[in-house]
């Protein structure tokens, strides 16, 4: 054995005359593994990856590896000492003494005698021992990387256990919070005891406690003790719901205030649930009304309050709306009144040059495929409303190609995008919501480059949405473009890249309901200087009359395509002269509604909560004052809505004291 070691050291020696690499091998991820790489004719050192330097460098003599003492010792977690009456050196580590002697190649293990090739001799004042008489005694395996001339030593040392554990929940009550301890203790040996002080599963008083944990290994070693500091609060105390009006007794039509005076000790009441909270009432007799608070733990209460309603009236309830319902609120009125308010007319005084590309047709997602795709330049509006009827997830894209010589940019400046959401009527809302909010704040930096001949994802904050099975998705947005631009709207399963998969992707045909399609001139800017309020009127929109439809042809198919409800065209309406007191509402007549509108930089949804829900009610979208006011209004009718639509303006009735 000894002879076979010699001749490998001997090789090791001869082969290794190049360079030494300067990077050592990474620290070994194992609990009590130790790593140290020695490098040839080199001091350094790399002990679990961290660089040390030896007082010698590895040295070769005679076909035998020495090393430092002193540094090896080190290195093993152990010391050298010189004993003089013997005449030896001592190296110590927690698991051996081994004694050697300047030229003696016999050395002493624990009290064994045991000899090897090489002695020991000092170099430069410094002791070097052969490298091989500390592997047997130390658990040391030895590799050698002779093309990297490095020697890799690993070995294995105690570590105590950490008797580590956590606490849960974060925050603890007095009295009732039910309290977990989970042991998270490690150990390089099985773990088979432990000891634990001050672990409660429930404390009954509030204050300061600690809890300390023990383990013990196989090999019965204890673990330092592991403590950790718990507060401990008072119960948690329910929020008090509590509110008042401004009287106890109210005329039909009389409107009410309510105060509400809840609070929490904490300051963190989370939501607020009203029932029977009307503005007004309009029939007779007691009427109850209640409001439940809950804070941040989930502890609610509840509050009940009684009034009584005359049998008189103040306001009648269309006239109470009128007055006091708050814009983004809805009130009654009679439909068929509506109708014999008188229309207004007016005209389109300029049209914009926006070009919209709508893509609505097939509107459930079946099939993977582009669903439209064509060129255009300049100012472009995107738009799309798809439920996605998939088994799985998909997402949509929008794909800009650049089909021209030259580099080419799109600058988007708007965004709207509703959903994925589980209703139409709620994506169509946000997504307008959202649209006319970023016409007031458009962003500029958001430009894409693409050079010729490429194509590039833009508008990622839409592909970036999964959509669920049965989601819709509602999106509408404005670019710019430095040149022609061909969009597609690319619908593919998520996970799949959409750049690699759409030279594969077929064109889809459209579902023969919905409508796809390029329109241009797709803003309508309406200056109406007369004036309006005095008496009740109404401006209709989408009707294909009065509001005539955007036409076009479907580049995919060559239909003629008729723009039903012009969903995408983005409406401008100021109003020079608007009468005091007058309201401007919403009336939907084809059925539901629920949508936006920027009034005077103001967005006003129809409605806060809900939708209208047909043309027996109105929504609130502003008063005027005491003196005419001029008026914007901004829209663009919302998908998953029906049209059309009307906007009224109604005289108010007088205020009564």
């Amino acid at each position: 054995m000894l002879k076979k070691v010699s001749l490998f050291a001997l090789v090791f020696f001869f082969v290794f005359t190049l360079a030494v690499p300067i990077q050592a091998e990474a620290a070994q991820n194992v609990l009590g593994q130790e790593q140290l790489v020695l490098l040839q004719k080199s001091n350094k050192m790399y002990h679990n990856g961290t660089l040390y330097t030896a007082t010698q460098p590895v040295t070769e003599l005679k076909g035998t590896t020495y090393v430092s003492a002193r540094s090896i010792a080190e290195r093993l977690g152990g010391k050298i000492v010189y004993d003089k009456v013997a005449k030896e050196y001592v190296l110590t580590t927690e698991k051996n003494v081994l004694r050697y002697a300047i030229a003696s190649s016999s050395y002493n293990v624990n009290g064994a005698v045991q000899s090897f090739t090489g002695a020991p001799y000092n170099l430069k004042g410094t002791l070097m021992i052969p490298l091989r008489t500390l592997l047997q005694p130390q658990g040391i395996t030895m590799k050698v990387n002779k093309a990297e001339k490095k020697i890799t030593l690993t070995w294995t040392v105690k570590i105590a256990p950490v008797a580590t554990f956590s606490v849960s929940p974060k925050v603890i009550y007095a009295n009732e919070t039910q309290v977990t301890y989970t042991n998270q203790a490690t150990s390089s040996t099985p773990i088979v005891d432990e000891r634990w002080e001050g672990n409660l599963p429930m404390f009954d008083q509030p204050g300061m406690y600690t809890v300390t944990h023990w383990v013990q290994d196989s090999d019965g070693v204890w673990s330092e003790p592991y403590t950790v500091t718990l507060e401990v609060l008072q119960p948690n105390l329910p929020p008090v719901a509590k509110f008042v009006t401004n009287k106890t007794s109210y005329m039909m039509g009389e409107p009410i205030e309510y105060t509400d005076l809840s609070s929490d000790e904490e300051n963190a009441i989370t939501s607020t649930s009203w029932t029977n909270k009307e503005q007004g009432f309009f029939e007779p007799g007691p009427q109850t009304i209640s409001l439940k608070v809950t804070d941040k733990h989930g502890a609610s209460n509840e509050y009940s309050l009684s009034i009584m309603i005359e049998d008189q009236e103040l306001y009648s309830k269309q006239d109470f709306g009128m007055l006091f319902t708050p814009p983004g609120e809805r009130f009654s009125i009679s439909g068929s009144s509506v109708l014999n308010f008188d229309v207004i007319p007016y005209s389109l005084t300029e049209y914009g040059q926006q070009t919209l590309l709508r893509s609505n047709s097939p509107e459930r997602i079946v099939n993977e495929g582009v669903y439209y795709t064509d060129s255009a330049s300049g100012n472009v509006r995107l738009m799309s409303h798809n439920v996605n009827n998939r088994l799985n997830s998909v997402r949509m894209y929008i794909v800009a190609t650049n089909e021209t010589n030259q580099e080419a940019t799109v600058q988007t400046q708007r965004v709207g995008i509703g959903g994925p959401a589980l209703y139409v009527s709620a994506t169509g809302k946000s997504s307008i919501s959202k649209y006319l909010t970023s016409r007031m704040n458009p962003v500029m930096n958001d430009i894409t480059t693409i050079p010729a001949g490429e194509s590039r994802i833009i508008l990622k904050q839409l592909s970036d949405l999964k959509i669920s099975p049965d989601r819709v998705l509602t999106m509408m947005a404005d670019v710019s473009t430095s040149g022609p631009i061909k969009f597609s709207y690319v619908i593919i399963d998520d996970g799949k890249d959409v750049l690699s998969e759409l030279p594969l992707l077929p064109y889809l045909e459209p579902d023969g309901i919905h409508i796809r399609g390029t329109f241009e001139k797709a803003d309508r800017t309406i200056n109406l200087t007369q004036s309006v309020g005095a008496e009740p009127g109404r401006m209709v929109f989408g009707d294909k009359v009065v509001d005539t439809r955007l036409t076009t042809i479907d580049k995919l198919t060559g239909a003629t395509i008729y723009n039903e409800g012009n969903y995408g065209v983005v409406y401008v309406v100021k109003l020079f002269n608007v009468q005091p007191n007058t309201l401007i509402a919403l009336n939907p007549r084809g059925g539901h509604y629920g949508g936006a509108f920027l009034v005077n930089n103001n967005v006003v949804l129809t409605t806060n909560n809900s939708f209208l829900a047909n043309n027996g009610e109105a929504g609130v979208l502003y008063r005027t004052g005491s003196a005419s006011e001029a008026v914007t209004i901004v829209f663009s009718p919302a998908s998953g809505s029906n049209l059309p639509i009307n906007l009224l303006f109604m005289p108010m009735p007088e205020k009564k004291s």
